[in-house]
């Protein structure tokens, strides 16, 4: 009988592979000056990942947050349309007379 104990990491390694498997990737290369790259792997490793793992998660992020800030602007600028609101100058006029 085997000793393998499953890990957080074996687990994440497990994933990738799976990952990788379903989903076409593309390679390519990426400059980044030698601190972040420090600092990526710290991060990277204390969360149990690599660094392709990490920016993959970090640009998935990165673009659910835009994605969900459109919207927010999106509905902002319907409500202030919908209140005659034409300008920013109106807006900051708006708060500041609070």
């Amino acid at each position: 009988m085997s000793d393998e104990r499953i890990t957080i990491a074996s687990i994440d390694k497990y994933i990738q592979i799976i990952y990788n498997f379903c989903m076409s990737t593309k390679t390519f290369n990426l400059s980044l000056p030698i601190e972040l790259v420090k600092e990526l792997d710290k991060r990277a490793k204390k969360d149990y990942s690599n660094r392709s793992e990490y920016i993959r998660r970090a640009v998935v992020n990165q673009m659910r947050t835009e994605e969900a800030l459109e919207k927010l602007l999106d509905r902002t600028n319907k409500k202030g349309s919908n209140l005659g609101i034409k300008s920013e100058q109106q807006v900051y006029k708006i708060i500041a007379s609070r």
